[in-house]
């Protein structure tokens, strides 16, 4: 257990350097299987030119050929899964500082914010407030004050609570992911599948999340070298989870039409709650399929989000296309220098940076309403920020790859602006007419959201880096559609 005074003073950078230090053993067990793969086992079972048979020597067969070859073999895959344990290690002390920075932060907060008040924090955690003078006893507004201290004091005191008892979580969490990582497994001559155990152990040591609205902070606390590893273990189960998603939170930027249901309806809001049926109805907007579906989600009245195909939305429209290419090459320099720069950190061993571009209304789009007249009156103007992950990995000259994998995230409130009017197939419809809707609860607004699927691309490259773990080179075995900046327009 994590006593109050031990995380007030405790000292985490050792900690840190750990991780460091394992990381840095995974590289370097990496780059090691690597050499002995291509310059031991490739040239001895003539995968490889070998330089023997260059120089005329003949090849090595027989008995001992074999038996080398398998003992070589077995180094080879005792170096991989050491690798990958140690990128476990890595993870579950990554993860562990992570949360003990957090806590620390937090009670430290909590006793300053308690000292302000007067109280005294002793070392075990005990917080005190001195007594009130004689001449304060019987004064009614002095005793109300010193209540209302005590009160406040409190929701310090559960603070500090809280803080060590995360503390202690964190400090059992970390404890039990590293009795697992058992070094017996890391040897395949004693135990068959050790590589595919080290992969298991490294996926379970990170703690992802279950709930995708946790993932993106979660991702970003990864060490990016674990980072790289996990999208080549575990791709599709990385992407399904959210590791793509934005921290970025939307809210919606007003109130809209007010209150749902704020008011009766009348005979007015009835016959237009029927001509807007009307509307959606006739030719489904003459073939604006998106418009009569939002539409109609306002008329049903639930309120619930509803998702928006992101999709469709880069086939339909050239100019959002361009839009999104923009983007990605406003921010192509600053995400390549911080992805070269965490690959330099490693010793030229394989990373993932996660990025995103700033939610600002310079960075957010709006169909064209002559050449997208469906996207227009479905959505109009939305919030847009594209987010992803950089990858960095040693490539066949030396030189650092850089690509991206990435995804557009659309928000919008399906709402109505007073004093406004759209034109529905062919119909000025007032925006006064529509907050109605709501406003009496024949209809209600909501929020429109939605994401891309994962596009890749690549980004130009660096100078080369002195390797710690370039080891076998990785490939991303989860492709995704072709950058919808980069199609031919």
């Amino acid at each position: 257990m994590v006593t109050f005074d031990r995380l007030r003073h405790a000292a985490l950078a050792p900690l840190d350097r750990a991780g460091d230090t394992w990381n840095g053993l995974a590289g370097h067990a990496e780059q090691l299987a690597g050499q002995v793969r291509s310059g031991v086992l490739q040239p001895l079972t003539g995968a490889a030119p070998s330089p023997l048979a260059a120089g005329g020597a003949r090849a090595w067969s027989g008995v001992a050929a074999d038996e080398a070859t398998r003992e070589i073999g077995l180094l080879a895959d005792e170096l991989t899964a050491f690798h990958y344990e140690a990128l476990a290690v890595t993870a579950a002390l990554r993860r562990a500082t992570s949360a003990f920075t957090r806590a620390q932060q937090d009670l430290r907060r909590a006793i300053g914010d308690a000292e302000a008040l007067g109280a005294t924090v002793t070392t075990d955690g005990t917080v005190t407030l001195p007594p009130l003078p004689p001449e304060d006893r019987n004064d009614p507004d002095a005793v109300a004050y010193r209540r209302r201290q005590w009160e406040e004091l409190q929701q310090h005191v559960e603070a500090m609570r809280k803080a060590v008892a995360a503390a202690t979580e964190a400090d059992a969490t970390a404890a039990a992911a590293l009795r697992t990582l058992d070094p017996a497994e890391v040897d395949p001559a004693t135990r068959a599948g050790a590589v595919a155990a080290a992969k298991a152990d490294l996926i379970g040591a990170v703690g992802m999340p279950k709930d995708r609205k946790d993932i993106p902070a979660w991702w970003a606390t990864v060490d990016p070298a674990v980072r790289a590893q996990l999208l080549d273990l575990a791709p599709g189960r990385l992407l399904e989870a959210g590791v793509l998603d934005p921290t970025y939170v939307w809210t919606a930027p007003d109130s809209g039409a007010g209150p749902f249901y704020s008011r009766e309806p009348g005979v007015g809001e009835h016959s237009f709650r029927a001509f807007a049926g009307l509307l959606m109805a006739g030719g489904t907007f003459a073939g604006r399929t998106d418009a009569a579906r939002n539409l109609q989600h306002f008329l049903d009245g639930t309120g619930e989000p509803l998702t928006v195909d992101v999709d469709r939305m880069l086939r339909d429209d050239p100019q959002f296309r361009d839009h999104v290419a923009t983007l990605l090459t406003a921010n192509d320099a600053q995400w390549r220098e911080t992805a070269l720069a965490a690959y330099q950190k490693s010793g030229g061993a394989p990373v993932a940076v996660p990025v995103e571009t700033p939610r600002t209304k310079t960075n957010d789009y709006t169909f064209p309403e002559g050449s997208q007249a469906n996207w227009f009156t479905a959505v109009g103007s939305q919030a847009c920020v594209l987010s992803g992950v950089v990858t960095v990995r040693p490539g066949p000259d030396g030189n650092p790859s850089v690509s991206m994998k990435y995804q557009v995230n659309v928000w919008d409130r399906y709402n109505w602006d007073a004093g406004k009017s759209t034109n529905i197939v062919g119909v000025r419809v007032s925006d006064s007419d529509m907050q109605g809707l709501h406003q009496t609860g024949l209809a209600q607004e909501y929020n429109l959201s939605g994401r891309s699927t994962p596009y890749d691309r690549a980004v130009s490259g660096g100078a080369p880096v002195v390797p710690a773990g370039t080891g076998e080179r990785y490939s991303d075995r989860e492709g995704g559609p072709t950058d919808p900046g980069r199609q031919t327009r």
